[in-house]
């Protein structure tokens, strides 16, 4: 029933509302361009940390006086919570130069109704209130800037938060506010010179990261310099960072689960005898369940980040302020992930099933099994391999993340009456991202069979190796060597004007006038050898002794499961020359006489590059130009007792996808494995042209119950545009002989809409503490989600994934937070506080195609979340201990094999201690996943385990000291 969360709401407020009218004076008059006033682009508002003037307490509440420090940074929050004119949560600097957390967004999670997802055990996007990152626009000062992702969501991981003032989550629009978020519009603002003290300050910041998972320190280091004349008139402000941390990952997976009546072999009468999916004698009723394939893994990297911003303030007359600003970020990850791997294909030996047809044990063929039943191969010629499924992968896998990004903005505000006030804002953006990759596989086709089992104990799979077999180096063979080099290319530039005349004795506080151009292309290249990956395919060519390296990976994910104590790695550089030596190219494979393999070597030889060059594909090429024109009227409506504002915002969207058509001209199996590899005709360039236009109407109501309670009240229709690189129209073709596979763009896609309404109530105790009770809505459509549906081509089912419209649907949801100071109780116990917040999130979804046993949700939507903290701050101790936690959500709908990949809850403890030595220098150690929880992840029920997978605590320790 849609009115249930409009009634909670309600209740809430009459109940509150009741007991604060009876203690309450007369509400003061509320300032609609006071600190929670909506910042513009290139315009910063709200109380500086640091900045004593803006943090002194109301007249007669002597206790609510701050200065700097978690208490500060929570006043300023509250205070910009409480003078805005929308629904609006912020994070504020705890001082100059320190934010509450080393990430961004480990600090947005403690705002209702966001959750985070992880990079490596860091913050990397956001969801809010259900809606993942693709659905939220982050802004830097008010401008989009450009990301190294292949779509539009930002990475909070490039950018270091000791340049940051206050990041403010806004969720309800205004037309001032751009579009593209239905989630949240999330505002980050650094900081501004003139925001802060006169004269010269510098903040410094020398420490070190800890990962638990590595065992080694590396640096972290931070400074901003500023400087404002004393009249503040000018003002410049210089920030910069470097951080470099070393991680590890640990995984045992399943990559996904075929849901089909695929082949098994079932011994009849002392005879192994196959039976497909139609014979009646299947064992079980309905699609079976069995694991594409089991892998061991461990992923290390090495993250360096370099960032730099800085900002030049003129004020040359009072009616007029020049700013100039700019962001760099240089964020490099290289990595190392090393991976033991067992396909597994049909047939499969005599499997066992739960009662909910999930295979819990099944059989891979060796050769020896082959070898003891001559007449199942006479009975089954065609069996890949000869029949033997039984295998092992050993895998090498560099990667590499090499990226910058940057916003250059000038702002101009100058008032030419006291009623009148003009902004023109002119911004340019841009990223790179460079990403060379390795991807080599070397094992056997196994003379042992092995069998595949699920734990019922753990549901943790594991395979019966013979690890004498598997860690041998003569039998190892070569198999897949794909090497790549994509490349991503992302400018935008944005031009605002706006105007806002404020309106003297009426109703009408003021009207603001607005219009904005803005454009962005993106650009992906795809650079591989998916023309020559398959040189080596078929585990026939062996490999030279001393390549090979034994790495002992000890007790991955605590030890058990009977994983192998090790694999074999390789130095990429001597592989890779062992690889192109003509001399291991002239070895016959896969039947070739020596001189039909000297014409096979010398074809790949003859290639761009060689067999493990990189060409470009163009058949990935995604180049995609979008202009949006915008136009927009908002007023501002109150009194003394009630403020609101209405308007609306139209927008002309533009898009141009330009790119390749290549067309598949042939189709074949891979040597010694089931993946299909394709050849392709010429490229023609092609392009398609798509517009539209939207109406955003919006209004927000805000009403003083009394001087300490507000109710506000919100109406809006917001849009999502696609992600830029889902509109390529780019197609790729991949998968194996049982499920192939295909991918690419959708230049069609129509914006992703939603009809919004808010309710909340917020009661303010004091300067410091609130509690507040919120109620949302959203009616979607044309929802915007990446699908797998059956498409047939080439003769042949493909599973299609690209994103898609067409869906409808609801979300809604309570969001109840607070956070309370204890400063009254004076002594000890006065420096303690709290705040925590719990979010409820219900959906549904109505889709044109449904899996018959998985009732699919919206991605990233956990139906609850919460978080607290208690803090303490006092003697010169600040210190905070915080418990984030998110229930099971669906992370895909048709994920591997086209099935559902959920994730179980989550929750995670971290602490931030300081301790301050002198007035100018502080100590510091901060704790992430202290209790070191794992990650667990499964398919359309618990029982078909997908994933677990370990990151490890990190510690962040170190000397501040400001001046």
């Amino acid at each position: 029933m849609r009115s249930w969360w409009m009634l909670a709401a309600l209740s809430a407020s009459c109940s509150v509302s009741s007991l604060a009218l009876a203690q309450s004076a007369p509400p003061a008059p509320a300032d609609p361009q006071g600190p929670g006033a909506l910042a513009l682009p290139g315009q910063a508002s709200g109380p500086a940390a640091g900045d004593q003037s803006s943090a002194q307490a109301e007249p007669g509440a002597a206790s609510d006086i701050v200065v700097t420090g978690i208490r500060a940074s929570l006043s300023s929050s509250a205070q910009t919570k409480r003078d805005a004119n929308q629904i609006v949560d912020s994070i504020s600097a705890v001082d100059v130069g320190k934010f509450p957390d080393a990430n961004i967004a480990e600090s947005l999670q403690r705002i209702t109704g966001v959750a985070i997802d992880r990079s490596g055990g860091e913050g990397q996007f956001i969801t809010v209130r259900g809606l993942g990152p693709e659905f939220n626009t982050v802004l830097v000062n008010g401008r989009v800037m450009a990301t190294d992702n292949a779509g539009r969501e930002f990475s909070f991981d490039v950018l270091s938060s000791n340049m940051i003032q206050r990041t403010d989550v806004f969720k309800s629009p205004v037309p001032e506010l751009q579009e593209g978020g239905i989630g949240a519009t999330v505002n980050i603002v650094t900081a501004r010179p003139l925001d802060g003290r006169s004269g010269l300050h510098a903040a410094a910041q020398i420490g070190g990261i800890y990962d638990r998972s590595r065992e080694r320190v590396t640096p972290d280091l931070a400074a901003t310099v500023s400087y404002a004349n004393p009249d503040k008139t000018f003002g410049i402000l210089l920030a910069g960072s470097y951080t470099k941390r070393e991680s590890q990952t640990d995984t045992i997976a399943i990559d996904g689960w075929i849901n089909g009546r695929p082949d098994i072999v079932q011994t009849i009468g002392g005879v192994p005898t196959i039976i497909t999916g139609s014979d009646p004698r299947y064992p079980v009723t309905g699609n079976a369940n069995l694991p594409q394939s089991v892998y061991y893994q461990r992923a290390q990297e090495e993250r360096g980040r370099i960032n730099v911003s800085g900002a030049v303030q003129f004020r040359p007359a009072d009616n007029l302020e020049i700013t100039v600003d700019g962001i760099y970020s240089r964020f490099n990850i290289s990595g190392v992930t090393r991976r033991l791997d067992n396909f597994m294909a049909a047939p499969y030996y005599q499997p066992t099933f739960d009662g909910t047809n999930t295979a819990t044990g099944l059989t891979m063929l060796g050769r020896d099994f082959i070898a003891a039943n001559p007449q199942f191969l006479a009975d089954n010629p065609t069996l890949t391999n000869n029949g033997v499924n039984a295998k092992v992968d050993h895998v090498y896998n560099t990667t590499n993340r090499k990226s910058d990004s940057y916003q250059i903005g000038g702002n101009i505000k100058w008032n030419p009456a006291e009623n009148v006030e003009l902004r023109l804002d002119v911004s340019t953006t841009g990223a790179n991202r460079n990403s060379p990759n390795a991807y080599y596989v070397y094992g056997a086709l196994l003379p042992y069979s092995y069998q595949f089992s699920l734990d019922g104990g753990k549901g943790i799979p594991s395979i019966s190796y013979d690890n004498n077999i598997i860690n041998n180096p003569d039998l190892m063979r070569l198999h897949y060597m794909g090497i790549d080099a994509n490349r991503s290319r992302d400018r935008g530039s944005e031009y605002h004007f706006d105007t806002k005349w404020d309106v003297d004795g009426s109703i009408m506080r003021n009207v603001t006038l607005g219009g904005s151009y803005t454009e962005r292309r993106k650009i992906n290249r795809q650079f591989n050898n998916s023309d020559s990956n398959c040189t080596y395919c078929g585990y026939q060519v062996p490999i030279a002794s001393g390549l090979l390296q034994p790495y002992e990976w000890g007790d991955l994910l605590g030890g058990g499961q009977n994983i192998p104590p090790s694999l074999f790695e390789v130095d990429p550089q001597a592989f890779l020359a062992y690889l192109n030596d003509p001399a291991t190219l002239n070895i016959p494979s896969n039947g070739r006489t020596p001189e039909q393999q000297a014409a096979f070597a010398a074809q790949v030889q003859a290639l761009d590059g060689g067999p493990f060059g990189v060409r470009e594909q163009l058949r990935g090429t995604v180049n995609v130009q979008e202009r949006l024109t915008a136009g927009y009227i908002s007023m501002q409506f109150g009194n003394d007792r009630w403020t609101g504002n209405a308007g609306v915002r139209v927008i002309r969207t533009q898009v141009l996808s330009a790119g390749f058509d290549t067309p598949v001209t042939g189709i074949r199996n891979t040597p010694g494995d089931d993946t299909l590899q394709y050849t392709y005709g010429p490229a023609t360039a092609i392009a398609v042209r798509n517009s539209y236009v939207n109406a955003l109407p919006s209004a927000n109501l805000k009403y003083n119950l009394t001087d300490k309670l507000i109710a506000r009240a919100a109406f809006s229709q917001t849009i999502t545009r696609p992600t830029l690189t889902d509109l390529g129209v780019n197609n790729d073709y991949g998968g194996r002989i049982a499920v192939p596979l295909s991918s690419g763009g959708n230049p069609n896609l129509l914006p992703f809409r939603s009809t919004n309404y808010d309710l909340s109530l917020e009661w303010y105790l004091s300067r410091v503490s609130y509690i507040s009770v919120g109620g949302f809505y959203k009616d979607l459509s044309d929802f915007l989600e990446l699908q797998t549906l059956p498409v047939q081509r080439f003769d042949r089912v493909y599973q299609d994934t690209r994103t898609r419209n067409g869906q409808s649907g609801t979300i809604k949801g309570i969001e109840v937070g607070g956070q309370y100071s204890f400063d009254a109780l004076g002594g000890f116990v006065g420096g303690f506080g709290l705040t925590g917040n719990y979010t409820y999130v219900a959906s549904s979804a109505e889709r044109d195609q449904v899996l018959a046993d998985f009732q699919c949700g919206y991605n990233g939507l956990s139906p609850h979340s919460a978080n607290g903290s208690v803090f303490y701050e006092k003697y010169g101790i600040s210190a905070r201990v915080s418990y984030n936690w998110r229930s099971d959500y669906l992370r895909n709908c048709r994920d591997s094999q086209s099935r559902p990949r959920n994730r179980s809850s989550y929750g995670q403890l971290d602490f931030n201690v300081s301790y301050d030595l002198t007035p100018n220098f502080q100590v510091y150690l901060q704790g992430v996943n202290v209790t070191n929880e794992y990650i667990d992840e499964w398919s359309a029920i618990k029982e078909r385990y997908l994933l677990q997978q370990e990151t490890g605590a990190r510690y962040n320790f170190g000397v501040r000291a400001k001046f």
